[in-house]
């Protein structure tokens, strides 16, 4: 028999899985074939939600609605623009600035124990580890998704794999060294961001 305070527990869980799983939505999509649609602001009230389902599917198999807070002592899973659709064609969305959001609803549909949920809860461990050296992303299996920040949304970002990584340390660079040399082809700009693959 489950307790209100073992499915809250649970629920949290699913929650804090699928904004993992959203931080890292090109690695889900490109290698778990997975579509992570953030939605920020449902039917303009601002509430939040996180929608997780197969490429091949139309069913949700993780879904999260996040409502805002102004309760202080409550405990808050991230931080976020509170956006606000004012329901007319003539008035913008109003972005209402940063605000605290909590679990509201979560629903999952497929076995928390099931070996594709193993197999993501694995990703989300190896993908958080730290990767302060080159030698770190080796160690810990990872490649490198290297995308540019310009506000240009410039071209699909690129993977260098196991083998690109080995051989810049080959070449005695440093992940510092790395990151100082890379260029987006499309906007001439050095403001790349790398995260694990």
């Amino acid at each position: 028999m489950s307790t209100q305070a073992d499915n809250t527990q649970n629920n949290n869980h699913i929650a804090k899985l699928a904004l993992a799983m959203n931080d890292y939505s090109h690695f889900f999509s490109i290698r778990r074939h997975l579509n992570i649609n953030f939605i920020r602001d449902l039917n303009g009230s601002g509430i939040q939600g996180l929608f997780i389902k197969r490429q091949s599917d139309e069913e949700n198999l993780i879904q999260v609605i996040f409502d805002y807070t102004y309760n202080e002592s409550e405990t808050f899973l991230y931080e976020a623009d509170l956006f606000m659709d004012q329901r007319k064609d003539y008035e913008p969305t109003l972005n209402k600035g940063k605000h605290k959001f909590i679990l509201k609803k979560a629903e999952i549909k497929i076995d928390w124990e099931d070996d594709e949920m193993n197999l993501w809860r694995s990703d989300i461990k190896r993908l958080t580890r730290p990767h302060v050296t080159l030698e770190d992303w080796l160690a810990n299996d990872s490649e490198m998704l290297v995308r540019c920040d310009s506000f240009l949304f410039c071209r699909k970002p690129v993977i260098f794999t196991s083998n690109d990584l080995r051989r810049y340390i080959a070449m005695g660079l440093t992940l510092d060294d790395l990151k100082k040399r890379l260029k987006c082809m499309k906007c001439g700009k050095h403001i790349a961001s790398i995260s694990a693959f």
